[in-house]
């Protein structure tokens, strides 16, 4: 399942997202939670503390990686629509729930 929630500022996106991200790891559900607000909250939403929310690097600055996984480059400015992600998930930041023992990457 993939899910994305927008709308307005201040109407709880995040909340609700890491409440899902939650309750989904809990039932036992691979869950990767993706943050794409300017103003990245989910992180603390879901436990981690602001050192290791700092220590997260936006894909926005990753240039090479969404070159490698879209086929962008100088010559050729178009994205493919269904990139390539499982490499990268090795590499996200992942957060136990002690109490539940379920993991949410991020």
């Amino acid at each position: 399942m993939k899910l994305a929630i927008t709308g307005k500022g201040g109407v709880g996106k995040t909340t609700l997202a890491s409440t899902l991200a939650r309750l989904y790891a809990d039932e036992g559900r691979p869950v990767l939670a993706a943050d794409v607000d300017p103003d990245a909250n989910l992180g603390l939403a879901l436990g981690m503390s602001q050192e290791e929310v700092d220590s997260i690097v936006p894909i926005s600055k990753m240039r090479t990686l969404v070159e490698e996984r879209t086929g962008a480059n100088e010559a050729n400015k178009f994205f493919k629509l269904n990139p390539f992600v499982h490499r990268s998930l090795s590499s996200s930041i992942s957060r136990s729930d002690r109490s539940s023992g379920s993991t949410i990457r991020i």
